[in-house]
């Protein structure tokens, strides 16, 4: 079992892009608010990505069993990104990833985090969830939730905005005072900064690529405290996948290129 941090911010899980592995678990997924699709006269972006995710414009992120991809960081390869197994939460399917692009927050405690990537129409989002074996007296249940990293059919400049809650609640059955559950406000904003444009990584030319930019916030409700943000770049190109990553945060600067793939 790895070590995940958590202070109920586990929303960055998926963009400081550290990698950690996981272990799925099946629980319930917590709904997102989406807002701002966009249009773009060339495709069909949908009415409402929380509703209607539109027609996609290819296979940025192929998912199927044994796909996997290695990256470099700082020259150094890290574990292969792979897809093991499916799981059906809510009549919808999900590919469940190991190694997956992740960073695990702050403050430790011993457990297991699980990511679900999902594809409907041109959204590709991920599942975030985490299990929290009791320790020291205390049981800790954190709450999934998911969000759309990609869009597929937006033109560049077009761009997106989710929000959503993550809470984490503790149980501590010999203490006399119970402890309040940790609200986290979570605020997603997408943006497509490029389309159908080639892209070189490690020597290897890839074409049909989109450049997306994510910046994630944080707010933990009733703390003073200021927002959590972190940026990340990203580089898809059809037919492969992820070829790039740069992302940045308070005391973090991260690339990842990648190295090698296989995709069935």
């Amino acid at each position: 079992m790895k070590r995940v941090k958590i202070v109920s911010v586990l929303f960055v899980l998926l963009t400081a892009f550290s990698f950690t592995s996981c272990d799925t678990e099946p629980v319930d997924p917590v709904l997102n608010e989406n807002t701002d699709p966009g249009t773009d006269p060339g495709t069909d972006p949908g009415t409402d990505p929380g509703t209607d995710p539109g027609t996609s414009d290819g296979d940025y992120w192929p998912l199927a069993i044994n796909n996997k991809w290695v990256f470099l960081e700082d020259g150094v390869a890290n574990d292969p990104m792979k897809i093991t197994s499916t799981q059906n939460i809510e009549n919808k399917t999900y590919y469940r990833i190991d190694n997956f692009f992740a960073n695990a927050g702050t403050g430790e405690m011993t457990g297991s985090a699980t990511m679900l990537l999902r594809k409907d129409g041109a959204n590709y989002s991920v599942r975030i969830s985490a299990e929290i074996p009791e320790q020291e007296g205390m049981s800790i249940t954190v709450s999934p939730f998911e969000y759309v990293f990609l869009k597929d059919n937006l033109a560049a400049g077009q761009t997106w905005t989710e929000t959503t809650t993550q809470t984490t609640s503790y149980d501590m059955p010999e203490s006399p005072i119970p402890l309040p559950d940790m609200i986290m406000n979570l605020t997603f904003e997408g943006k497509i900064l490029e389309k159908n444009v080639t892209a070189t990584v490690n020597g290897v030319e890839y074409t049909n690529v989109i450049k997306v930019s994510v910046k994630q916030t944080a707010v933990m409700q009733g703390v003073s405290l200021p927002p959590t943000v972190t940026n990340s770049e990203i580089w898809f190109s059809k037919g492969v996948g992820p070829i790039k990553s740069i992302n940045t945060a308070t005391g973090l600067n991260v690339t990842q290129e990648l190295d090698s793939y296989l995709v069935n």
